[in-house]
């Protein structure tokens, strides 16, 4: 799929507040980012002349973490497993590779 950069669906700053409020701290996407693709938020800013529109879901003023470019979501059930996610550990980043994997009971 060569067209993977530009077609996540995003999540808007007001749903990830949403989910920050309603408690979530750690949200997951098989998207290739958080907020919608790029050129779709180049196009909103040019059209609205207004600062706030790039990045403006990993800006929200909430403390969580998102999980981007996750695979094979569709193999999980609907609930009752757990998901562990092992980061590479950077000194003065705020983003890591990570190795996420559902725990699954029998």
């Amino acid at each position: 799929m060569l067209d993977y950069i530009a077609r996540g669906p995003g999540v808007t700053a007001e749903a990830t507040i949403w989910l920050c409020d309603q408690g979530v701290r750690v949200m997951g996407i098989d998207a290739w980012g958080w907020d919608v693709p790029l050129h779709l938020q180049a196009e909103q800013a040019k059209a609205e002349q207004r600062p706030g529109i790039f990045w403006a879901a990993h800006q929200v003023d909430r403390v969580y973490s998102q999980i981007e470019r996750l695979v094979n979501l569709s193999a999980l059930p609907g609930d009752g497993f757990t998901v562990a996610c092992f980061p590479l550990r950077l000194v003065g980043g705020s983003a890591a590779p990570a190795r996420v994997v559902a725990i699954v009971p029998d």
